[in-house]
């Protein structure tokens, strides 16, 4: 094996030597631009993935996090001008939990950790400071927490004591929010907000708190404190909701039918918000009963009649009394009845339900059918919704509208043409998007097989060729003449010319025979190499 390995490197020493300066420069050139590229795309391919590990983050923030990953010799790099930190994406979620456990990202705020570093002789004025920062950096922490919302700032406004409480002012607040990129925040959760701010501090009403988003529109504050202004705000959200919930519901369903993207509907609607209380009292006088009966009865008998003279002198005492008169016994008899009769009374509280749809407008809008074109230049020919089709289309809309004609509601569906070439330019990015992600790998493997095919084409090939024709050249040297007697034998020289100087018989074989003189010379100079 030893001398197997030592042969091959004598030929190829033997084919580098022979062969011309340029060439041997132009194959060093050629083998150097090929292993760059292949070195090249090897590393692209071993690059790591980098993702991102937090976004939309503040200096401090960023600082932080960037000192931290260098303190654990991550690699790490920065996007969005520095708001935002990517790290190998194999690490990202183990890097997320352990940022969560120190406290990262703060959102570029301090809260009550602001009390553990005390100072000693700290005055009542910083205690008071740092109290209301940290209050405010607690509360801008809990709003992060919303989905919708990426970072907000709160200011409290707290005013001092005085003597007299008629002097004394309320507190008032004021939150900046920073939606999420696609996100929106409802009413009530608005609502929620300014009512968690207000519960926080001492004295706050949700009246005095203000809430803005970053372009400046006003979510809440500044509202009337009259009822009735508050309550028809309520009445409009809930007439907005009511709409969007049928427009949704309607859409939904159509699409089914003739496509996604193909239907737009519009609800308008009129809601009766009177709340109406009703007390009803009605007798029926056919419908009589014993309410309560009552009997009483009486009798006497057996009474003594009256006897003797009627005046003074019977009466008198000593005076000779008159003849008794007769009499009969006394009797008398007394019943009474006592009935009490109750009419059919019914008596009924009623009270009428507010928000009660009092008419329905519904719109929808169809998109007609699309194919494609007959002369292949890849446009879509469109054609109208038949109107059997839109007649099917509106008793659907009717029956999920809850359509009421006694009412007064009212259903137009009609068929137009949509203007489709923004769609139609979103898909084509996302899908030249798609490609390039899956495509994209396919091409780093390509790129390095052709690499790998120039290299061996143009490098090892010819020195393959190289040293196949180094052996040849070898066993061609091992082959050579060695004595004259052997040059005459192999090139057919006779023997009778022996006596002639050499001089004459390579003359006389130029002449003969030029192509064998021309062979004999290269083999004398390859030998001499």
């Amino acid at each position: 094996m030893l001398e197997f390995f030592q042969n091959l490197r004598k030929q190829i020493l033997e084919v580098v030597k022979s062969l011309p300066p340029g060439r041997l420069a132009a194959i060093g050139a050629v083998g150097i631009m090929m292993l760059a590229g292949i070195l090249g795309v090897a590393y692209m391919a071993k690059k790591p993935d980098y993702q991102v590990l937090f976004s939309g983050l503040s200096p401090d923030d960023t600082t932080a996090i960037t000192t931290r990953l260098s303190e654990q010799r991550i690699k790490f790099k920065l996007a969005q001008d520095g708001a935002a930190v990517m790290v190998p994406a194999g690490k990202a979620l183990q890097l997320r939990l352990e940022m969560a456990t120190a406290g990262l990202p703060s959102g570029g705020v301090v809260g009550y950790e602001i009390f553990d570093n005390s100072t000693f002789g700290m005055t009542e004025f910083v205690q008071k400071l740092n109290y209301k920062r940290a209050l405010q950096g607690e509360l801008s922490r809990t709003i992060n927490q919303f989905r919708e919302i990426q970072s907000s700032r709160v200011h409290i406004a707290i005013p001092e004591k005085r003597l007299f409480s008629k002097d004394n002012q309320e507190p008032t607040a004021s939150i900046v929010i920073k939606l999420a990129v696609g996100r929106r925040l409802g009413k009530n959760k608005v609502s929620g907000i300014t009512h968690l701010v207000a519960s926080s501090v001492e004295g706050l009403r949700p009246e005095k708190v203000t809430v803005v988003d970053v372009d400046g529109n006003v979510l809440a504050g500044g509202e009337s404190s009259d009822e009735m202004a508050m309550l028809s705000s309520t009445q409009l959200e809930y007439q907005s909701n009511v709409e969007r919930a049928l427009e949704k519901r309607i859409t939904s369903m159509i699409e089914k039918i003739v496509g996604p993207g193909k239907v737009v509907t519009r609800v308008s609607s009129e809601i009766n918000f009177k709340q109406v209380e009703r007390t009803e009292k009605t007798f029926d006088p056919n419908s009589q009963v014993v309410r309560s009966e009552q009997r009483a009865e009486s009798k006497s008998t057996g009474e003594q009649a009256p006897i003797g003279v009627p005046g003074v002198q019977s009466n008198i005492p000593g005076t000779e009394q008159g003849a008794a008169m007769t009499a009969k016994p006394a009797s008398s008899t007394n019943s009474q009845e006592t009935t009490n009769y109750e009419i059919n009374e019914v008596t009924s509280h009623v009270v009428e339900q507010m928000g009660t749809i009092k008419r329905l407008s519904v719109a929808v809008i169809v998109d007609g059918k699309r194919s494609a074109g007959e002369d292949g230049s890849g446009k879509t020919k469109y054609t109208p919704r038949s109107e059997q089709e839109l007649k099917q289309l509106a008793s659907l809309v009717k029956t999920a509208a809850g359509f009421d004609e006694k009412r007064g509601d009212k259903v137009v569906v009609e068929s137009a043409p949509f203007d489709i070439s923004k769609y139609e330019a979103q898909i084509e990015e996302a899908k030249a998007a798609s490609d390039r992600q899956m495509y994209g790998p396919i091409v780093q493997y390509i790129g390095m097989g052709v690499l790998g095919l120039l290299l061996f084409v143009f490098v090892a090939r010819p020195i393959l060729r190289s040293l196949t024709a180094a052996g040849k050249d070898i066993d061609s040297l091992r082959a050579f003449p060695q004595t004259v007697q052997q040059m005459e034998a192999k090139y057919g020289v006779g023997t009778e010319e022996e006596d002639k100087d050499y001089r004459t018989r390579a003359q006389n074989l130029i002449e003969s025979d030029p192509k064998i003189a021309a062979e004999m010379m290269r083999d004398w100079l390859r030998a001499r190499r």
